[in-house]
């Protein structure tokens, strides 16, 4: 039996959907294994000096930037976190000393980090209780934000990269071509690659949808922001025939406001659900987000062409996924607003988006499961993967 801890935080939501995705697929492959997901926050609160607290509040208001849409500090928060990370596991002792507390009573064989900017401490802290576990860093993003936001030259650490534009990265920080394992595809959860368990005509009926009417989803994270309302307003604005599910994620304020909208076409808010929404993006024929890595990626593997809002105010992180879809032609970039009804009646009539998504189709999260089982000494024999 291992002990597995996947490591994520909560500033947005994706670092968390792609932990709870591999511990999916890890759980699956291996039902003996204690496989958690754990908050970096509950890490560094043990750090004594007190640092950690800070860190979280910075989360806090990050999300409180994202509902509205507006981001201030964006790099004096992520450079700060990237120097007290690494000042912390190479010179500052209690630190690490303080959050090795966390494993204390169960010493984890691997620790996983979907996570940037935390990892060199939380991996020195994991060292202390247990010396020979597993490191490993899977970035969540197509190219890094800076230098230092995902790689670090480390010894004891490997890193799992499903993208090809990684690897600059991961050479510009001199990590050896010997700690890097290589997979085809994003984690997204295990649930987007089994059959829908609601049905198109399931989803029109539950939500009074028009059956004679395609289907979009709009999804801007599970914080729930503003631009779901936006959007919903500008598609009934422009009296575009579709049907709308808005997905709110936390933000009951916003459901209520979505609701509340007076449309031409059903137009429905649709608040958090714990599981995927993959029965919302198998029916769609066409997606509506921020071009965030889990957001792409879960249309691309449900064949649903996207249309993503251009990042303003993320544009740091989010500028690599951008070029992704473009590379691809999975969906389009819409630069405002405006732009959005005449770009959904172009995916909806252009064959050439849905199959760019199936050229695109991946099982990159049971492959990197795969690669985990093999770094913590699992033969391939003895794995309960699902076959491909």
């Amino acid at each position: 039996m291992k002990r597995v801890d996947i490591v994520c935080f909560d500033a947005a939501s994706g670092h968390r959907t792609a932990a709870e995705a591999l511990r999916t697929a890890l759980s699956q492959a291996q039902p003996e294994w204690e496989c958690r997901t754990i908050d970096v926050m509950d890490v560094l609160a043990l750090d004594p000096t007190q640092m950690g607290k800070v860190i979280a509040l910075s989360e806090h208001y990050f999300n409180w930037c994202m509902r509205r849409e507006k981001y201030y500090g964006l790099w004096t928060c992520v450079l700060s976190a990237i120097w007290y990370s690494k000042l912390s596991a190479r010179l500052f002792f209690p630190t690490c000393w303080g959050m090795s507390r966390f494993w204390k009573d169960a010493p984890p064989d691997g620790v996983i980090s979907v996570t940037p900017l935390y990892n060199a401490m939380v991996y020195a802290a994991a060292r202390r209780t247990n010396p020979q576990v597993e490191c490993i860093t899977i970035p969540v993003d197509y190219e890094e934000m800076t230098p230092g936001y995902w790689f670090e030259q480390s010894p004891h650490k490997r890193y799992i990269l499903s993208s090809d534009t990684l690897l600059p990265d991961a050479r510009r920080s001199h990590v050896p071509e010997d700690d890097i394992e290589r997979v085809r595809g994003m984690i997204i959860s295990p649930h987007f690659y089994d059959p829908p368990s609601r049905t198109r005509a399931d989803l029109d009926a539950q939500f009074d949808l028009d059956p004679a009417l395609p289907m979009g989803v709009v999804s801007f994270g599970c914080q729930g922001t503003v631009n779901v309302l936006r959007m919903a307003q500008t598609i009934a604005d422009a009296k575009l025939p579709v049907n709308l599910i808005c997905l709110c994620g936390h933000n009951k304020r916003l459901r209520e406001m979505v609701n509340q909208l007076e449309t031409p076409y059903p137009c429905v808010g649709v608040g958090y659900q714990p599981e995927p929404p993959s029965d919302f993006l198998h029916a769609a024929d066409f997606a509506i987000g921020k071009p965030a890595t889990m957001t792409v990626v879960e249309a691309a593997i449900t064949q649903t062409p996207i249309i993503a809002l251009k990042s303003d105010g993320l544009e740091a992180i989010h500028f690599s996924t951008e070029s992704y879809i473009q590379a691809t032609g999975t969906g389009v970039i819409a630069d405002n607003f405006a732009n959005v009804p005449a770009l959904i009646e172009q995916v909806l009539t252009d064959k050439r988006f849905v199959e760019a998504t199936q050229q695109e189709y991946h099982r990159g999260v049971f492959e990197t499961a795969a690669v985990i089982e093999r770094i913590l000494g699992v033969p391939a024999a003895e794995s309960h993967r699902k076959a491909a």
